[in-house]
């Protein structure tokens, strides 16, 4: 590469290379394009960049990089339009030192998570401020503290993100009478209080994606987000907001995205008019809705994750309709009650069900195992954080994670019969929590089917007979519960079981054998094995020296008969035999006469 003096592009981004930048990408004159995003390349940045006079676009984020990065490198590059440094966590940005002017008027500035202005405050840098194409301006994940300035929010015509910041104060001043520009707006995780404008919808005519998710905000919800004629992403989650969901933000909505999570509001669960017809993602859960689960939800064909876990909704979801694209249907610690509907085996790309802590009764229904997600994996959307419990601690799963992980909780209601064995062909399945139920019959030896399964809790119900011996083969298991139940016989404590202690098994009276001190009748039995293993251990270690030492004698022996049975029969063998071993002699003697004369 050092040797193409002509190069105008090089894109080397999405490769994983572990490496110095070579310090002759900085004699490059020609170059414009420099694209090294998401590789670990490390080293010092700032000795790259020389006389790159016709650069124009940079991106070199998500990698290595160390060292101090001054903006007064870039001085010279007026060409350069898009420049992104973001996540380099052992870079440090300056901007302020030393004293330099911008000969450039970027589009796009990405320079997250980098440290910025460590030196100087974590200051904004001033140099924005003369901006006037930027576009797109990510500032996030720098611990910038203090107030957001309003020429910021008019500068940048497009998307704005500061979120995991340190900024204070109120919802940011806008000029009056002038509305911004702005597309996407992300001030989450923040320090923010405060009530949100009631006039949103006037600052702000263009949104698209809106994001004021964990900070301080208080009070209800702007009925003027609901005339924002663009607005497809909400995020309000994680905030003090009260009162009810305004009917005009869900009816005839653009919206495929809606996140108000973690608040106070209350009231039904959405506004009986909503018509979110691109709606894919809802969810509500840590609220005080109460309720039934509303119909209009069958205006949402496009459903991908529905969840409203921890609410006070109640009634059945027996007319629940069947959404062909759900991911995700978590309705943990509500009030709902009845039978669990077959549409749900219908679901085809359910990966997490989360019916626990209701009052679900009836049967499990056997029709689970048509489910083909929970057979064969697929691909999710990975974005969208899932909260699921497993293992017995909740979880948020995110990104990769999220797209191998399937789960089943039913926990915590008032299921009866027996555990259909059909789900032993739930191959893929990873997590399966049935505790706390009135489930009877035995424990399903299909589940030996249950290939990935890492964690079976089945504890707190009425199941009898015995723990089926195939599950120890169970590699992945990692938690395991039949703890209070009426199981019977000798625990298979081998392979994978073997790594549980007593607390899986306790409230079993009739269960025997190890981790538990009980000993079943004819324990005795197992005593005598456990003795009888040890006698014949111990004779092994002391039968296995007299082998070796008898493998010797018989060797020497052997060895030694070879040599006498001839000297004894042959006198000309004897003759030869004798006359080497005297002429052997003499040789020795010579030598030792020879070394000490």
């Amino acid at each position: 590469m050092c040797k193409l003096h002509n190069l105008q592009q090089l894109d080397l981004s999405h490769n994983s290379i572990e490496d110095d930048m070579h310090p002759c990408w900085g004699k490059m004159p020609s170059l414009k394009i420099l694209k090294l995003s998401k590789n670990q390349f490390q080293g010092d940045l700032s000795s790259i960049f020389g006389n790159q006079s016709m650069i124009e676009y940079i991106d070199v984020s998500h990698n290595h990089f160390q060292g101090v990065v001054p903006f007064s490198i870039f001085t010279n590059f007026s060409k350069l339009h898009h420049l992104d440094l973001s996540y380099n966590n052992g870079l440090d940005v300056e901007t302020e030192s030393p004293t330099w002017l911008p000969s450039f008027q970027l589009q796009h500035l990405f320079l997250a998570g980098c440290n910025l202005n460590q030196r100087s405050g974590h200051n904004i840098p001033s140099f924005i401020s003369t901006q006037y194409t930027l576009q797109t301006l990510d500032l996030s994940h720098n611990s910038i503290p203090g107030l957001i300035p309003t020429w910021m929010l008019y500068n940048v015509s497009s998307v704005l993100r500061l979120r995991g910041n340190s900024f204070v104060g109120k919802f940011p001043q806008f000029y009056p009478n002038k509305a911004s520009l702005l597309v996407e707006l992300d001030i989450s995780s923040n320090q923010f209080n405060g009530p949100l404008p009631s006039n949103i919808s006037g600052l702000l005519p263009k949104l698209y994606a809106f994001n004021v998710s964990s900070n301080g905000f208080t009070g209800t919800i702007p009925i003027s987000l609901g005339e924002l004629p663009n607005l497809q992403h909400l995020d309000l989650s994680n905030n003090n907001f009260i009162g009810e969901i305004p009917s005009g933000l869900t009816e005839n909505s653009p919206l495929w995205y809606l996140n108000l999570s973690n608040n106070s509001l209350h009231g039904d669960l959405l506004p009986r008019d909503s018509n979110m017809t691109q709606l894919r993602w809802l969810l509500l859960h840590h609220n005080s809705f109460s309720g039934s689960m509303p119909s209009c939800l069958s205006n949402s064909p496009f459903l991908e994750m529905l969840d409203v876990r921890v609410n006070f909704l109640s009634g059945t979801i027996s007319s629940l309709r069947v959404f062909p694209h759900l991911a995700a249907f978590l309705l943990r610690g509500n009030n709902f009650a009845g039978n669990i509907p077959r549409q749900l085996c219908q679901m085809q790309k359910i990966q997490f069900l989360d019916l626990s802590m209701n009052s679900f009764s009836g049967n499990i229904p056997s029709c689970f195992k048509d489910n083909l997600f929970w057979k064969k994996k697929s691909q999710a959307d990975s974005w969208v954080p899932t909260g699921f419990t497993t293992k017995g601690n909740p979880y948020n799963f995110q990104g990769i994670p999220l797209t191998l992980m399937t789960g089943i909780d039913l926990s915590s209601n008032q299921l009866t019969g027996a555990i259909a064995i059909e789900i032993g062909e739930l191959q893929d399945l990873h997590s399966l929590n049935l505790s706390h139920n009135l489930l009877s019959g035995h424990f399903p030896t299909s589940f030996q089917y249950l290939t990935n399964l890492e964690s079976l809790d089945l504890s707190h119900n009425k199941l009898t007979g015995k723990i089926p011996s195939e599950i120890v083969q169970l590699n992945f298991l990692s938690f395991f519960s039949v703890a209070f139940n009426d199981l019977s016989g000798m625990i298979p404590f081998k392979e994978q079981l073997s790594t549980f202690t007593e607390s899986s098994y306790i409230g079993n009276p009739n269960l025997c054998g190890q981790p538990l001190e009980r000993k079943c009748p004819g324990s005795v039995e197992m005593g005598v094995d456990k003795k009888e293993e040890k006698h014949m251990e111990k004779k092994g270690n002391i039968d296995e020296p007299l082998i070796f030492y008898a493998f010797v004698a018989m060797s020497y022996a052997l060895g030694f008969w070879s040599v006498i049975i001839p000297l004894f029969f042959s006198k000309n063998w004897r003759i030869k035999y004798f006359t080497a071993i005297d002429g052997f002699i003499n040789f020795c003697f010579e030598k030792y006469d020879a070394y000490f004369a």
